[in-house]
């Protein structure tokens, strides 16, 4: 019976057979006492295909971030080219020290150490730690994240956005899913976000009209805006905005404090405790978007047509 990891072999000079382990490379015959070479072929071809095996499990599947094909490559591989567009991925996570420029595209992850001088056009990767001074606009697919100690300018792009107590960010551009502030935030351009959460020791200033966002004010949170849009809001701490607010609904918890100069509010609930102070006025509602005051001209367009046809 031939054991694990043997080989039958064929002795050339007298044709006896006889097992051997399947890494030798010669032998003598057992029969004859002969020497003769193994079958070295065959076993370079059993070794191509467990090494084929190898690299095709230590693989993984890759994402071009300019057009989206998928790329498979080896998981060791620190770069790719593209099959689709040729364009070149840096792979592996990428840690940036000292001071340095240019444009950083990487696929993988992205930290800018403490200390560091960032000053590139641009900064992509999957997820984005900042504990340094970075100028850029960043793109992550994941989410970045400034930690305590982060000086942080420019444009951030990511699924989620979340700045850490001690962490600094003045920007001009957020365009995120959701957003968690428990540090120094101001905006000077545009922020899009779905859910706005201002944790509590955050400062916020900048612009709050996100006519579909979720908005979430935590105790001790501060905020300097002139007015806010937002489909929801929830106010647990102190909310002081002079100028204009405007919201499908309005909820202050039993800790909550709410002063503002007009509300323009479809629904208002104030817990016990709570204390709301502005000038409510008649609630209008917002104006549909273009496209879909055109989907409706259209479709009562459609209707007339088809009820002069009928007469």
């Amino acid at each position: 019976m031939k054991k694990p990891n043997q080989l039958e072999v064929s002795c050339p000079h007298c044709h006896a057979t006889q097992s051997e382990p399947v890494s030798a490379i010669s032998t003598n015959c057992r029969a004859c006492g002969r020497y003769f070479k193994l079958n070295v072929p065959a076993r370079e071809e059993r070794a191509s295909t467990r090494s084929s095996a190898a690299i095709a499990k230590a693989s993984r599947e890759v994402y071009c971030i300019k057009c989206g094909a998928p790329n498979l490559v080896a998981e060791a591989a620190l770069s790719t080219q593209c099959i689709r567009c040729l364009h070149y991925l840096e792979l592996g996570d990428k840690l940036v020290r000292g001071v340095q420029t240019g444009k950083l595209y990487a696929y993988d992850d992205v930290l800018f150490a403490e200390g560091c001088s960032f000053k590139g056009m641009e900064a992509t990767g999957r997820r984005i730690e900042v504990r340094g001074k970075v100028f850029s606009k960043l793109r992550a697919t994941a989410e970045i994240v400034a930690f305590a100690g982060a000086q942080l300018s420019g444009e951030l792009h990511a699924p989620v956005v979340r700045i850490e107590p001690g962490a600094k960010v003045k920007v001009q551009t957020i365009e995120c899913a959701r957003l968690r502030v428990a540090g120094d935030l101001e905006i000077s351009g545009l922020l899009e976000a779905t859910e706005i959460l201002l944790a509590s020791g955050s400062t916020f200033s900048g612009r709050l009209n996100n006519p579909d966002a979720k908005l979430q004010v935590e105790a001790g949170a501060r905020i300097d805006a002139e007015s806010a849009t937002c489909a929801e809001m929830i106010v647990e701490g102190e909310l002081n905005l002079p100028g204009f607010v405007s919201a499908e609904r309005v909820v202050i918890m039993s800790q909550g404090r709410m002063n503002v100069g007009r509300l323009n509010v479809a629904s208002i609930e104030v817990s016990p405790g709570g204390m709301l102070q502005g000038l409510i006025e008649k609630y209008t509602p917002r104006p549909k978007p273009v496209e879909a005051m055109v989907g409706a001209d259209e479709a009562a367009d459609g209707e007339d047509e088809q009820q002069a046809e009928a007469a």
